[in-house]
């Protein structure tokens, strides 16, 4: 007499275990960390998922689908059903607080203002452990190799403390060139193809170095979201080094769709990034990836020893090119005016990479291979 096999007992814990290995398309994190599994509905071994999503990739739903059944075949489910809705806009994916508790009753939720820019599809932040990296060169020649693939892209220049964005795009005289909405909203500069707004137009006279706390919080959210930006496909912030108010309060004023962290070879440099990582995984806001800047000059390896404890991608390496300092200085940007340089080419390969991850396809190939 043949012994009946036994029934596999599936629940909705089961499944959200398995989900939580099933990792976005392009990127390290899961479907569960991020957010996105709305519902879990399960039914002896047939299971129904509803996945939260915005995407423009039409392929994306259907890569998660499939790695969504393989996953739960796998943990014996016999008919997956997968449903994509879009996410709901007044709710958030897990708390954003970076002690990840729920705010307490009485308190004011900090994150219960937080929008979506309407007029950008990513807004990407990009940050740094420590000041002297090239951070604010590495955000300008990010978001001018993205205009260079075919995308409609702005700058955000929020380091409040050492605004440098200005300079490196040659806009130094931006206070006299800002217009504004009758309704108050900042309109943008236009330079090289971008829309760009830095805090460098609108300091004067009056240093920051005093601000504090509070006082920050209210001009980031303020800044964030009082610019006039047109239709983007990438807003690139350049965020001041280290993690304190700025990062914070940019992300309570607006959704991150990741953040790119940028190093140098050093390992003082490394240890440093690294904190600038965390932070990011705290507030929620995904890594995409990190950049080690500089590469050569002052050794090598750092950014992939930094990506690899962050389990984040490595993005590539900026080669150290000295002429680079001087063309920041004159406001000519490496990657507008040598276009065929390996410094140039080197942030090709690193737009190709970001975009991936974002669920993206460049509108035309990089100048270089990756």
């Amino acid at each position: 007499m043949a012994t009946a096999e036994p029934e596999i007992a599936l629940d909705e814990d089961t499944v959200r275990a398995a989900l939580a290995g099933v990792p976005y398309p392009g990127m390290t994190r899961d479907l569960v960390s991020f957010g996105m599994v709305k519902h879990v509905s399960v039914c002896g071994t047939q299971v129904k998922v509803q996945l939260a999503l915005r995407t423009e990739d039409p392929s994306i739903p259907e890569r998660l689908g499939a790695t969504v059944r393989d996953h739960l075949g796998a943990i014996g489910a016999t008919l997956v059903s997968v449903e994509i809705v879009k996410p709901d806009p007044q709710t958030r994916p897990l708390p954003h607080s970076p002690t990840g508790k729920a705010p307490r009753a009485g308190v004011p939720d900090p994150w219960a203002e937080q929008v979506r820019l309407t007029n950008v599809r990513d807004v990407i932040a990009v940050g740094a452990g420590k000041g002297g990296v090239g951070k604010s060169t590495v955000a300008v020649s990010l978001a001018l190799a993205l205009v260079r693939a075919g995308f409609v892209v702005g700058l955000l220049d929020a380091d409040i403390y050492g605004p440098s964005v200005p300079i490196l795009l040659g806009i130094e005289n931006g206070s006299q060139q800002i217009k504004v909405t009758p309704d108050k909203h900042i309109i943008p500069v236009e330079v090289f193809g971008l829309s760009l707004i830095s805090f460098g137009f609108f300091l004067g006279e009056g240093s920051p170095a005093i601000w504090r706390g509070p006082m920050v919080s209210k001009a980031v959210k303020q800044f964030a979201r009082g610019v006039e930006w047109p239709q983007l496909d990438v807003l690139v912030v350049d965020l001041p080094p280290g993690t304190g108010d700025i990062p914070l309060s940019l992300v309570q004023a607006i959704e991150v769709s990741g953040a790119v962290v940028v190093t140098q070879p050093q390992r003082l440099a490394g240890v440093e990034a690294q904190k600038a990582g965390e932070m990011f995984a705290q507030l929620d806001v995904p890594v995409l990836g990190v950049v080690e800047n500089m590469t050569g000059a002052f050794g090598h390896g750092g950014g992939e020893i930094v990506a690899s404890s962050l389990g984040v991608p490595f993005l590539g390496t900026v080669p150290f090119d000295i002429d680079v300092v001087q063309e920041g200085d004159s406001g000519t940007p490496t990657v507008v005016t040598r276009q065929d340089s390996e410094f140039s080419r080197s942030f090709d390969v690193i737009a190709g990479k970001i975009v991936g991850a974002l669920g993206w396809q460049l509108a035309q190939p990089p100048n270089s291979q990756s």
